[in-house]
């Protein structure tokens, strides 16, 4: 495995990230917040002038790099925008693709912005869903909507795909599981740009905050709390390279590669987001301070399609059918 990104994708990123932050950066949720048309006419915009319709994660490695930077940077803004979703969209970009937990009842973010999604559960079950109504308006996923499935499969082949046995079926199964790999992948990757900003903002400010006449980031306390938060930063980010890479090298086991870096992620951000919000005092819950829109806007990503406990069984399941090969070796038997 290569550990560095293509230089494309990280031009990508950069750029991204300079035009999220011309836009005020967080303070597009804040706006969508009280204003939900900012979503498309903003955020939308903002993809769009960016090809990202064009952008297909699906078409190799170097493509999916370059998604993978996009939903980076706009985890650390958290972009209203289901970026990931919309990224997976493939031909059609009025039709996004999300991965729910399963098909009654079943929720994706910023559902009310596409009239039809195409769903698909865990195992590559893909369906037609169309917006069952208003979103939720839930302070921690204000933007979460229920959708309608039916009972129709809608699972398509890439344009480029052939399956080896000639089998146009096969090669929209394939599809529909890699979507479903990619869609896990590059929501770790949203993540990891929500985790990084919040490490960064938590630094910002113990160094500006002066207690007993000197700066709070002087405490030993508070220095050991950002070395532990740092490492598993860090963490994540290799493990989101790895996952990327796996994905295109052993799709046979990309679903564990998959699984297991949510599993992991949403430990992370359980655990980042948490000293972060602490290390603000009172301020981490003020939505004037950057730290609790992060903390609040990025729930969705944390709870859709499962949470921890779900993601963990659906990863033992996995693993009990195919094994699992990590960076390290861990003595385990491979089934």
């Amino acid at each position: 495995m290569n550990p560095s990104l293509p230089d494309e994708a990280i031009a990508i990123g950069e750029s991204v990230s300079r035009a999220f932050g011309a836009r005020g950066g967080v303070d597009m949720a804040r706006r969508a917040e009280t204003n939900p048309a900012v979503r498309a006419s903003e955020a939308g915009t903002l993809l769009d002038s960016f090809g990202a319709a064009d952008l297909d994660p699906r078409d190799g490695l170097d493509s999916a790099a370059a998604a993978a930077e996009l939903c980076r940077a706009a985890g650390r803004v958290v972009l209203p925008y289901p970026v990931v979703s919309a990224l997976l969209a493939g031909a059609n970009p009025k039709r996004p693709f999300a991965v729910i937990a399963g098909p009654d009842p079943a929720r994706v973010d910023h559902g009310d912005l596409f009239d039809e999604w195409t769903v698909a559960t865990i195992d590559g079950s893909t369906y037609d869903a169309t917006v069952d109504g208003s979103p939720l308006g839930s302070r921690l996923g204000p933007f979460v909507t229920d959708v309608r499935v039916t009972d129709v499969l809608v699972a398509e082949p890439a344009p480029d795909a052939t399956a080896g046995n000639g089998s146009a079926g096969n090669a929209a199964a394939d599809d529909a599981l890699t979507r479903v790999q990619l869609a896990l992948t590059l929501g770790g990757w949203q993540i990891l740009g929500t985790v990084e900003r919040a490490m960064e903002l938590a630094i910002e400010h113990v160094k500006g905050r002066v207690q007993f006449g000197q700066p709070i980031a002087d405490f030993q306390a508070v220095q050991f709390q950002l070395a532990d938060a740092a490492v598993a930063v860090g963490g994540l980010r290799e493990l989101c390279l790895f996952t990327l890479w796996r994905v295109f090298h052993a799709p046979e086991s990309g679903a564990a590669d998959a699984l297991a870096l949510r599993v992991h992620a949403l430990d992370v951000a359980r655990s980042v987001l948490r000293v972060s919000q602490q290390l603000h005092g009172a301020a981490g819950v003020c939505d004037e301070y950057d730290i609790s829109v992060l903390c609040r806007h990025i729930q969705p990503a944390l709870r859709l399609p499962f949470g921890s406990e779900r993601a963990v069984e659906e990863l033992a399941r996995e693993v009990d059918a195919i094994g699992f090969e990590s960076l390290f070796p861990h003595g385990g038997v491979r089934l």
